[in-house]
């Protein structure tokens, strides 16, 4: 199988959490990633660390922001990013669906953050219904636990009816975390086959979760590893999951055409 240009769609970066881009640059190198979705970390809406990397290279980096009240969200998409991430229920400004119908406005996404059982919820199926426009993006599969006994594999059909809404998109990362078993992950497989089945292959994305902590040398080239060799996905199929979904999502489609050449 051709190897497909690699977009990793959920990539951490940045005081005071996490490493700077430069050696983000380095693994990008070593595992073969031509392109990334920067994705500010939870509790931090100083984006401007982001927004200078993005400026940097826009063909090659796509960022989400977060915003504290949905007053903020026109001027920070303005700015240049490509969507926001937000809990199902909005932002803790008590605002609800208003953030919701300002990224369906202006054409950006909705990196949608857990827990399962809010991704889960009626009211966010019909929030999500009501605003075809909108794009949403279910983080680490609706940051769906794994683990046998977790409450939400009982829970995991209501997940796959999401995939009704065509405006919805899931990302497969957060094993590490999420899974029960260690490399390669095998208690995920059945879900996401489940999942490749119902929402296809172009509303599936891909990240290797670069940024967790003890990520040993490898480790991040094994993940790229995991999709194309374990996961049985055809070449087109791969090609989806590991960077033409994202690319589409998130406005990075001329790396497609220049990790190609």
């Amino acid at each position: 199988m051709t190897r497909p240009v690699v977009v990793d769609a959920h990539v951490h970066t940045g005081p005071p959490k996490y490493p700077l881009i430069d050696e983000y640059l380095t693994a990008m190198a070593e595992s073969g990633i031509g392109a990334a979705v920067l994705v500010q970390n939870l509790g931090n809406s100083d984006n401007r660390y982001l927004l200078d990397v993005l400026r940097s290279d826009p063909a090659r980096f796509a960022a989400v922001a977060i915003v504290d009240r949905a007053s903020d969200a026109d001027a920070v998409l303005a700015a240049g990013f490509a969507g926001l991430r937000v809990a199902p229920s909005g932002l803790p400004d008590g605002s609800g669906a208003e953030v919701f119908d300002v990224l369906a406005e202006a054409g950006a996404a909705a990196s949608v953050t857990g827990p399962f059982a809010d991704v889960v919820s009626d009211e966010f199926a019909a929030l999500v219904a009501d605003r075809p426009r909108l794009r949403v993006r279910l983080e680490h599969l609706g940051w769906f636990r794994y683990q046998p006994g977790s409450p939400d594999v009982d829970a995991f059909d209501r997940l796959l009816a999401l995939a009704a809404l065509p405006n919805v998109t899931v990302m497969w990362s957060g094993f590490f975390a999420n899974a029960g078993s260690p490399y390669p992950y095998p208690d995920a497989r059945p879900y996401l086959d489940r999942c490749l089945e119902a929402f296809g292959s172009e509303r599936t994305m891909w990240s290797g979760d670069w940024n967790r902590a003890g990520l040993a040398p490898g480790e991040y080239s094994d993940a790229v590893a995991l999709a194309l060799t374990h996961w049985g996905l055809s070449g087109a199929q791969a090609a989806d999951v590991l960077g033409g979904t994202a690319a589409r999502v998130f406005g990075l489609t001329a790396a497609l055409t220049e990790g190609a050449r």
